[in-house]
């Protein structure tokens, strides 16, 4: 199970984190003499709403798993109550393991690991395939196509019918996805091509994914669903949307219930609800021109729909709201982040040219990657955070390594879901 390989081996509760959780308890809970006899509450007291509110009080989900690992009346204090874990998740986003880059000709991503100190991240990252290794043998090599809770999703780059397999290198699971149907180039046109492909999750289903696939050929989209739970992909009819196959080749962003697809060089993106996959439009703000990696669609730490762009070291966002029932992109806040690389690069001081990427936002965290070719000729990688909060960015890590970056969270752990109204711990 993911916690049992995630978790550090097994060992009495550390004192610090008892220690930790018994003086919050004492905080929160207000004993009541009721003679001067009376004996004093104790940590065996508290009801599951009070170790649910002690529990919201933890920095992240390592600590929430040491927690759960304590004894069985606090694993199901939280397989107990979706409401619980869908707060826990909205006030501590998924932390961050590591990178898988993809780099060169190379058979498949690498992974970085970021927080080796951490106990839970040093137990996960050991007894994980995080090398990949249990993937099936392949002359064209394994391309990365999305990454999230906890799976990683690759696929041969095959421009037509590619292969898929979803991988979970925690727990060392591995699904290899039947092929595209043969339909879904059906009734193309010029120009066909696979755009690019989507995991479809759930935090409270851990054990079944959805994969999307999105096609495209000179002036239609079309997309195709697999359903873990079914085996089989359905693939839905093609839908005008206009342009000259300039949809952005690997671009889409799936945020809450919507995967958003930008076109190349204009203001312009389409909007696909993974519920029903029906497709809709939405414009961008007028200053914004999507090229190469200056441009990424997420979400703000209270789930509002975003948008982050990058110009000559600017970084200009916007966030969409309702004004008088109609949704706008309200007024930018812009960052100036030149002194900053600098500060973190000495770009100035090597007087050399910085290249920045945006990454990924989500959660309202930017993640951008910066890189230079210094004078000795060889290449030097910046990997940073930015909390669309506080504006401040924060150096994560610095080295050599190259190629397109896809983030790897934490996932929540499956043996923390149990069913609200009967709970099982075998």
């Amino acid at each position: 199970m993911a916690t049992q390989l995630l978790a550090p081996a097994p060992a009495p509760p550390s004192t610090t984190t008892t220690d930790a959780t018994i003086t919050a308890a004492a905080a929160a809970t207000t004993t009541t003499c009721t003679s001067s006899t009376s004996t004093a509450t104790t940590i065996f007291s508290l009801t599951d709403d009070d170790l649910r509110e002690i529990f919201l009080r933890l920095p992240d989900l390592r600590a929430l798993i040491r927690a759960a690992l304590t004894c069985r009346p606090w694993l199901q204090a939280i397989r107990s109550s979706r409401p619980f874990r869908r707060l826990f998740r909205a006030l501590h986003p998924a932390p961050l393991l590591g990178l898988f880059l993809e780099i060169g000709n190379a058979s498949a991503p690498s992974f970085l690991p970021l927080r080796r100190s951490d106990p839970v991240v040093a137990a996960g990252l050991r007894r994980g395939d995080f090398f990949l290794t249990s993937l099936p043998p392949l002359s064209t090599g394994w391309g990365f196509a999305d990454c999230r809770d906890g799976y990683v999703l690759l696929w041969n780059m095959m421009p037509k019918r590619p292969s898929l397999v979803a991988l979970n290198p925690v727990t060392w699971a591995i699904d290899v996805l039947p092929r595209l149907p043969g339909q879904i180039a059906t009734g193309s046109r010029r120009d066909f091509a696979v755009l690019g492909f989507h995991l479809l999750c759930s935090d409270e289903r851990p054990w079944s994914f959805r994969v999307s696939c999105v096609c495209a050929d000179q002036r239609r989209v079309r997309v195709a669903v697999f359903s873990s739970e079914t085996w089989e992909w359905a693939v839905r009819p093609w839908v005008h949307v206009g342009g000259n196959c300039s949809l952005k080749y690997r671009a889409g962003t799936l945020v809450g219930g919507s995967i958003f697809w930008p076109y190349q060089g204009e203001a312009r993106m389409i909007r696909i609800d993974t519920a029903t996959m029906d497709i809709s439009f939405l414009d961008l703000p007028p200053e914004v021109e999507v090229a190469g990696f200056n441009f990424a669609v997420g979400d703000t730490k209270n789930g509002e729909l975003c948008i982050v762009y990058e110009s000559a070291f600017f970084l200009l966002t916007w966030i969409r709201r309702s004004v008088d029932g109609t949704e706008v992109w309200a007024p930018p806040t812009v960052l100036s982040l030149g002194e900053e690389l600098d500060r973190h690069t000495l770009a100035s001081v090597l007087d050399v040219q910085l290249d920045l990427k945006i990454v990924q936002v989500r959660s309202g965290l930017v993640h951008l990657s910066s890189t230079c070719m210094t004078h000795a000729g060889t290449l030097h990688c910046w990997f940073f955070s930015l909390p669309l909060e506080t504006m401040e960015l924060e150096l994560l890590l610095e080295g050599s390594f190259e190629g397109d970056v896809h983030l790897y969270n934490m996932a929540w752990p499956p043996s923390l879901v149990g069913d609200d109204e009967s709970i099982g711990h075998g």
